[in-house]
């Protein structure tokens, strides 16, 4: 039997910290599926030439990696992560945070356990644009990058599952000699305090207002030595839009907008994704039961390609790798 989503939250328990969760019982009987692939080993149904996958490769990370805002390059996680799940009966939030978990460690990166503070957090509600009136309200940053009078669209929910991203931007080009032009040597408290604002720091947080750290050579537009991180992804699933869905497809789709922002859930990719799970262009190929070996082969590319490249630099490296992934698994049958 197909394990659907068990909603038992509403929109204001995530907001309420320490707050106990109401716990609705799963049905009696309800069978528990074997657990999603892994991000590894891939299976490929047909095998195109080479240079077809080339093709392709290049084009799911054309139509499917975006850029932040503040540098024009592609944001991937450094810190360890911290997942959260809410607004779930506990087993099948324990089993979302722990698909997520195992997809992070496929690629790389380490979770930390339990009780760690949360910076990818997903929460299940039935009232998400309620939900999301309440963070614009009382926890605004987490929205991500935005100019101020764009609050009221930013926090508008418009898909049955819909993500928010919060990165900053890592300078390693080490000490930088805007550091010695600001003078902090005033007797003015208000003066020194001024000055060591808009000193460069090695990590900040994107945000228009404020100043990101300078790259190599100390030019906005030379962007190597600067590094896209994520910091906190916010992801809000409407249980009332998904009652057609079971827990499984649904937790990869999860993992993929948790460990990477894609440019667009609507579109339709090259290669099968799981973004088609929710992608009306897509309906025609059938939809993904998971994470695909497109999916995978791009996560694993994104996690290991170098991202102090500019962005084009950023994107020919996690296609030649994806595509060298995929290739190779070609081979195998």
């Amino acid at each position: 039997m197909p394990y659907r989503i068990v909603p038992v939250l509403t929109c204001a328990a995530w907001l309420m910290a320490g707050a106990a969760a109401a716990q609705v019982p799963s049905a009696a009987g309800q069978a528990t599926p074997p657990a999603p692939t892994a991000v590894a080993p891939l299976t490929v149904q047909a095998a195109p030439g080479p240079l077809t996958v080339r093709k392709e490769a290049n084009q799911f990370v054309q139509s499917i990696a975006t850029p932040t805002p503040a540098i024009d390059q592609i944001a991937r996680w450094r810190d360890p992560v911290c997942i959260q799940v809410s607004g779930l009966v506990p087993d099948q939030a324990a089993r979302v945070a722990a698909r997520i978990e195992e997809v992070a460690e496929g690629v790389g990166m380490h979770a930390l356990p339990p009780g760690c503070r949360g910076n990818i957090e997903v929460v299940f509600t039935d009232q998400p644009q309620a939900f999301m009136d309440k963070v614009a309200a009382s926890r605004e940053e987490v929205l991500g990058y935005f100019h101020r009078h764009q609050l009221d669209a930013l926090k508008t929910v418009t898909r049955p599952i819909q993500a928010w991203y919060v990165t900053a931007t890592l300078s390693n080009s080490g000490p930088n000699a805007d550091v010695a032009t600001a003078s902090i040597t005033s007797n003015s408290a208000a003066t020194a305090a001024s000055a060591w604002a808009f000193q460069p720091k090695a990590e900040v947080v994107d945000d228009p207002e404020n100043r990101g750290p300078t790259a190599c050579g100390d030019s906005p537009h030379f962007t190597h030595c600067l590094v896209s991180e994520l910091k906190n992804v916010l992801i809000v699933v409407d249980t009332s839009r998904l009652k057609d869905k079971t827990l499984g497809p649904v937790t990869d789709y999860l993992s993929l907008l948790a460990l990477a922002q894609p440019r667009s859930l609507d579109g339709c990719t090259a290669l099968p994704s799981v973004i088609d799970l929710l992608g009306p262009a897509c309906r025609d190929r059938g939809a993904p039961d998971g994470l695909t070996p497109a999916d995978a082969a791009y996560l694993t590319s994104l996690y290991a390609a170098n991202l102090e490249a500019n962005k084009t630099g950023e994107e020919g490296d996690i296609a030649s790798r994806m595509a060298s992934i995929l290739i190779k698994a070609n081979s195998r049958h």
